[in-house]
């Protein structure tokens, strides 16, 4: 999808941006799409559920991975969740 591939492309400065209160709901999209993406209801379904209830808290823990790890939180296909890492500039 070309937004997962636009998000993917930005310098961790802007994502770093997005991890803001408010804005971060594009890394809550980002990840529903991933998932949808990748035929994992599991999920989607767990994503758009932290998204309505605890989305206004979960910003914080995207900042924080972010800024610690330059990630952010995901579930891998085996419904695990990793830290998956962003791409970095080259």
């Amino acid at each position: 999808m070309s937004f997962v591939k636009w998000m993917d492309d930005l310098s961790k400065e802007l994502k770093m941006v997005f991890c803001i209160l408010f804005l971060d709901i594009t890394w809550m999209i980002y990840r529903i799409i991933k998932a949808a993406d990748a035929k994992n209801t599991l999920a989607v379904i767990i994503w758009i559920l932290i998204t309505v209830f605890l989305g206004y808290v979960w910003w914080i823990v995207d900042l924080i991975t972010m800024a610690v790890y330059g990630k952010i939180i995901e579930f891998n296909n085996s419904g695990n969740v990793d830290v998956i890492e962003q791409k970095e500039e080259e």
